[in-house]
């Protein structure tokens, strides 16, 4: 009994031996902390799933983390306790602040080191990314507006079926369009969760939102070039009479705007390239898609939202150039170009406009060509935005100037004196 009890434990000692030299040989597992539910989390989920077999040096295990909100909380939750996971999807504006207190990893060495091909991602894009002059996030899910019009409204106001190139052009469309007694606008402007109106108003018009002053994020837009930019779209609503304001908080106002564009009541918006699919088949007339038009500076400015992935700072050494490749891989052109074709958010890379998939795309989607080629003139995110009472502050600017009907100048001043508060707490 003693012969066999040796044997057998001498057996079991040689299989674990043997077991751990091969899980020694295996693949290097990383764990993922993703935010995205829904479609575009199974979709997400998939492409995983596609890395993962597609080689074997690196095993990605996905995690459903909640919501941006959520997953922002239980990472700070992992950070106090020591135990991070090793990539973490957060939304943009977070980044920032994690990056401040040394919580996430600047990604440079690593960039150099499998070569990034930098040149490749959007300058806006890239530059939000790196904070200080350091890389601390490589973007996954982006989007943004694109300019959606009526061509049936324009060509009844006697004008060319094509997206206005400039706001001088805008306002003239806007006003034609426009007849009140049908209850019918030329254009049409949100006012609940306005950012992405507020940041072209301002960037457009050559002003900026914030600038960084000292380590500090400084809130700019109150300068003459921001103020004058709001001012032309409050005369497009109130003086010219061509806008419809969209007031209210959150989505709902978004598809308020988007079921009136497609019902006919509104002939021109600015809404995300997400919503493209659903507006092109809903609509009962020619839907027209083009970039958001020029400024009176001359520069086209597209701001966009949505996420990053970093390397937490905690996360195991060993593990952090496995969770390199993975980002590296996620963010090429080919995957790039396949989650936007299925999701409508933007390719992160520019040789994306090239790339056999989407140039096919193209063929039969030629709208979303558009927001494509919309890349080269992305705004990078502004770093006010990093405090999160600054959206609603600016929230309340929007409704103070469109519904009070307030002084543009006096309004931007003391909501700047505000978020400038914000910002050193």
């Amino acid at each position: 009994m003693k012969r066999i009890t040796a044997l057998s434990i001498a057996c079991a000692a040689l299989l674990a031996a043997g077991a751990q030299a091969a899980f020694a040989a295996g693949p290097q597992q990383v764990v993922f902390w993703a935010a995205l539910g829904g479609n575009n989390g199974k979709l997400l989920e998939a492409a995983v799933s596609e890395y993962n077999a597609s080689q074997k040096e690196v095993f990605v295990k996905y995690e459903f983390q909640g919501d941006y909100t959520a997953t922002e909380q239980k990472f700070a939750a992992a950070i106090a306790a020591g135990a991070v996971p090793d990539l973490v999807m957060l939304e943009i504006s977070r980044i920032p602040g994690f990056a401040y207190r040394k919580a996430i990893k600047p990604l440079d060495d690593l960039a150099k080191k499998y070569k990034l091909p930098k040149e490749d991602i959007p300058a806006a894009l890239l530059g939000e990314s790196t904070i200080d002059g350091k890389l601390y996030s490589l973007p996954q899910s982006r989007s943004m507006p694109v300019f959606y019009y009526n061509k049936d409204m324009l060509r009844a106001a006697g004008l060319p079926d094509k997206a206005p190139e400039t706001w001088a052009e805008l306002r003239k469309a806007a006003i034609a369009m426009t007849n009140k007694a049908e209850g019918r606008y030329g254009f049409g402007l949100q006012i609940g969760n306005p950012f992405w109106y507020f940041s072209n108003a301002v960037e457009g018009n050559g002003g900026t939102i914030s600038v960084r002053k000292n380590g500090v994020d400084t809130p700019t837009f109150n300068d003459p070039a921001g103020v004058a930019g709001l001012k032309f779209w409050y005369d497009l609503v109130n003086a010219d009479g061509g806008g419809r304001i969209y007031p209210g908080q959150g989505l709902a106002t978004w598809e308020a705007l988007q079921a009136d564009f497609i019902s006919g009541k509104v002939g021109m918006m600015f809404i995300t390239t997400g919503w493209m699919g659903n507006i092109v088949k809903n609509s009962k007339f020619d839907v027209g898609v083009g970039m958001l038009p020029v400024g009176p500076g001359g520069l086209r400015k597209a701001p966009t939202g949505g996420n990053g992935i970093v390397i937490p700072a905690k996360a195991k050494a060993k593990n952090q150039d496995a969770a390199f490749k993975f980002l590296m891989w996620l963010s090429d052109t080919p995957q790039t170009s396949k989650w936007a074709m299925q999701t409508g958010y933007m390719p992160l890379r520019l040789s994306a406009l090239g790339d056999p998939q989407m140039t096919k795309y193209f063929e039969t989607n030629p709208a979303f060509k558009v927001a494509v080629e919309q890349m080269r003139w992305v705004s990078a995110f502004p770093g006010i935005k990093m405090n999160p009472k600054t959206e609603p502050a600016l929230n309340v600017l929007w409704e103070r100037i469109f519904v009070a009907n307030e002084d543009v100048k006096k309004v931007c001043d003391e909501v700047a004196a505000q978020i400038a508060g914000f910002m050193k707490e």
